[in-house]
């Protein structure tokens, strides 16, 4: 079993099956993050399946994270959602906003949660501030303008331990995998 085999594995072991299967990369990519969920009690923030779809309940997925082949290789570190520039921005899950401002050409806003992660959202004209608490489900912003999509989608992203993951693996709606066995 490789490195990054066991890794998942002990992901798996620790009840987050969703996101093994999910956020599985290629066997080109980039390992998952050395220290998954399952160090530590997991707090609610961490757990597969606990946030919210930032925009609208269930957005149609305009393209969906590609993990690169290494760190500084091409690859989609995040998600593009559908929503009209105009469309309200909630927090996923309880959190502290640790950026809100201007990336380039684009209004970026970040929220760290216990347990490492970090999720970006953008264009997003925020209504909170750096420092700010938030509350799963409130809303934090509008979807702008600028970024990849052309006034269409906004782009969510989420850090593991500074290293990008796949967002399905944490939103609610997502079903719960069941493993079968192989039938000979």
């Amino acid at each position: 079993m490789t490195g990054r085999s066991s890794r998942l594995y002990g992901l798996a072991l620790a009840g987050c099956c969703v996101a093994v299967i999910l956020a599985a990369p290629s066997a080109a990519a980039a390992p998952f993050p050395a220290a998954p969920f399952a160090e530590t009690a997991p707090h609610a923030a961490t757990r597969a399946g606990s946030w919210l779809w930032p925009v609208s309940a269930a957005p149609a997925v305009l393209r969906q994270f590609e993990a690169p082949a290494t760190r500084y290789s091409a690859g989609h570190r995040g998600m593009d959602l559908t929503a009209p520039n105009g469309t309200p921005v909630v927090a996923p899950a309880d959190g502290l906003v640790s950026f809100s401002g201007t990336v380039v050409d684009r209004p970026v806003l970040s929220i760290t949660y216990p347990g490492g992660l970090v999720s970006s959202i953008e264009p997003v004209l925020a209504t909170v501030a750096e420092g700010d608490q938030v509350l799963a489900g409130a809303v934090i912003g509008a979807v702008a303008s600028g970024g990849h999509c052309s006034d269409s989608c906004a782009h969510f992203g989420v850090r593991l331990h500074g290293e990008y993951v796949n967002p399905l693996a944490l939103l609610e709606s997502l079903q719960r995998a069941v493993l079968l066995p192989l039938e000979r």
